[in-house]
């Protein structure tokens, strides 16, 4: 990176560039990422679909919806180098076909292996949602704006995570679980065009690739990797978002269909109020956090305030009514740790957003890659051999509650590591890369 094109994004005026275009870009950026979490979270409302399928058990199933993380949390450092060396435009527009490509392998799959290899081809394709997003914010708009931007993609996403559980259950009732997946690989394809004809780079004229020369992308990749702090930060995120990854995105549906004695799209809906959550908790952190001029406080609530709702959701004679605004504040409140991303990036230089957000973003996803399958292993070493009329295993209220321990005990060490997450007083500091 020179000292030009560094100077160039610190004192540049973001008030001369259009604020139509700015948010244009960084909208559709957001709009993949609803896109992205809509994939992610719809096996959630195949489960029964799919064991039946490929003839699999709940550790089978968690693993098949956890191939999507394998990649995802394994393409994060690269896909952050890859951002800040060639930027979002294209690499967005290739990610979005990797998408509809993993979904038609997943859609035509007839063997296990081969619906985890579209999974992983989905996960690779993914893996530049969030990263792409930010580094987009960090390039177009002021760093003030940065955590206020992340909350709002945050709400944008889980909104997608709304339609993967509640409207997609129901058309998978419709016109069944390969259909579904094929309406999902054409989404990808439209929006591959889009994204290339709309989104672009940079807020001013200086070509990407002339901001880029001589890069110094392993020396930047150190600075990141070598700070506690980043380590600390992207473990709290990665804890925090063990409920929507474990709860949220697979094994909340199943849960509620036995607890209440719910249909599959019913079970969905209850679920999705957690993505209503985060839709509303996540830009008030952005906001809240920005206005007071601290990181860390709000992300000790947030934290304590997520471990007894967990609690209360799990292991309290909760109705069916209370649970929908018990589900709705667990995602208020665990939306709190998009705060982690914001140090992450105001402990780093500015060119460095993408290979920052990567790194935090492959603790923040692994969460998903152990939580799905640990919850489903312990679900197969409790089960009682009961089966439903269609032949899938049924898990007793008592098992569910055993296996599911796993989530809070993630948010309590999450809690115990606020202390040690230094203040950055929403200010950006001065790092190595700038010399």
């Amino acid at each position: 990176m020179t000292v030009q094109a560094q100077s160039m994004l610190n004192d540049y005026d973001f008030s001369k560039r259009s604020a139509i275009k700015a948010a244009s870009v960084w909208g559709l950026a957001a709009i993949f990422y609803f896109y992205e979490l809509m994939l992610l979270v719809s096996p959630s409302v195949m489960h029964n679909d799919l064991m039946l399928a490929f003839n699999t058990g709940a550790e089978q199933l968690g693993n098949l919806a956890a191939f999507y993380y394998y990649a995802y949390a394994a393409m994060q450092i690269p896909v952050g180098l890859l951002m800040d060396k060639y930027g979002p435009r294209i690499l967005l527009t290739i990610a979005s076909l990797f998408c509809c490509l993993g979904s038609i392998i997943f859609g035509t799959a007839t063997e296990l292996w081969m619906a985890e290899l579209g999974r992983f081809v989905m996960g690779i394709g993914g893996s530049f949602a969030v990263v792409g997003c930010l580094k987009l914010a960090s390039l177009w708009f002021p760093v003030n704006r940065f955590a206020l931007l992340t909350g709002l993609m945050v709400a944008i996403g889980m909104m997608g995570g709304v339609l993967g559980e509640g409207p997609v259950a129901k058309l998978v009732m419709l016109y069944g679980w390969r259909h579904t997946v094929f309406l999902g690989a054409g989404l990808g394809a439209v929006l591959s065009v889009i994204i290339w004809f709309v989104i672009s780079d940079l807020p001013f004229n200086m070509p990407f690739r002339h901001m880029k020369k001589n890069y110094p992308i392993l020396k930047g990749l150190l600075i990141v990797m070598r700070s506690p702090q980043v380590w600390l930060a992207s473990l709290y995120a990665g804890l925090m978002f063990v409920p929507t990854t474990g709860f949220g995105q697979l094994w909340g549906v199943p849960y509620f269909g036995e607890r209440f004695n719910l249909s599959k799209d019913a079970a969905g809906l209850l679920t999705s109020m957690i993505f209503f959550g985060w839709a509303v908790g996540g830009p008030f952190y952005g906001w809240l956090s920005d206005k007071i001029g601290r990181r860390q406080i709000p992300m000790g609530v947030a934290a304590i305030a997520t471990v007894c709702v967990m609690f209360a959701i799990l292991y309290l004679p909760v109705s069916r009514e209370w649970m929908y605004v018990l589900m709705f504040l667990l995602g208020a409140f665990s939306s709190g740790f998009i705060l982690a991303f914001s140090i992450v990036r105001e402990i780093n230089a500015p060119l460095l957003t993408g290979t920052a957000i990567g790194f935090i973003n492959t603790l923040n996803n692994a969460s998903g890659a152990l939580a799905q399958p640990i919850v489903g292993k312990i679900l197969d070493n409790l089960w009682d051999r009961s089966l439903s009329a269609d032949g899938s295993p049924i898990y007793s209220i008592e098992a569910y509650n055993t296996a599911l321990m796993f989530l809070p005990i993630c948010l309590l060490i999450a809690f115990l590591l606020v202390p040690f997450i230094k203040e950055t007083f929403c200010k950006p500091k001065h790092s190595p890369l700038d010399e």
